[in-house]
């Protein structure tokens, strides 16, 4: 049965590098304004999540079967009592914890993106009170005149 949990805790350990490795990816690409490879990140994101969630209920499983409770309270019942989990356990907590300080990085990046994004779209739209860029990106038909780029 340890030698199960050990497994699983390993698993999860190799999906949480993965995925870090993605978000360092993210963050190069937000940081370079490259916004081509967000789409196929984002999906290998998702991906990678769904396998956590399943290597997380894999892991519970196999405390629920030492003894132990699901969850944090679990894992961290079974590291106190044993010197070889509580490393495994211990440096899965801190990759994880690793992960969600850059993944809540490459949110604040979007959101700024995001920001800049729209106060320039605002300026934009200044002047005429009527929006220049539908949400193709493409030019809108002006109000009494064409466009001054036709």
């Amino acid at each position: 049965m340890k030698q199960d949990l050990l497994t699983a805790i390993a698993n999860e350990h190799a999906t949480v590098a993965v995925f870090a490795a993605v978000l360092d990816e993210e963050q190069r690409a937000l940081v370079a304004g490259s916004l081509e490879p967000l789409p196929a990140l984002t999906e290998r994101k998702a991906q990678l999540v769904a396998e956590l969630a399943e290597h997380g209920r894999c892991r519970d499983r196999q405390l629920n079967e030492m003894g132990f409770g699901a969850g944090r309270a679990g894992g961290e019942a079974a590291a106190a009592g044993d010197a070889e989990i509580g490393q495994a356990w211990a440096e899965l907590l801190t990759l994880a914890a690793a992960a969600k300080r850059n993944n809540d990085l490459n949110g604040s990046l979007i959101r700024t993106r995001l920001n800049y994004t729209q106060r320039a779209l605002a300026a934009l739209n200044l002047g005429t009170g009527e929006p220049l860029y539908g949400p193709d990106g493409r030019q809108q038909a002006m109000l009494g005149g064409g466009s001054v780029t036709a």
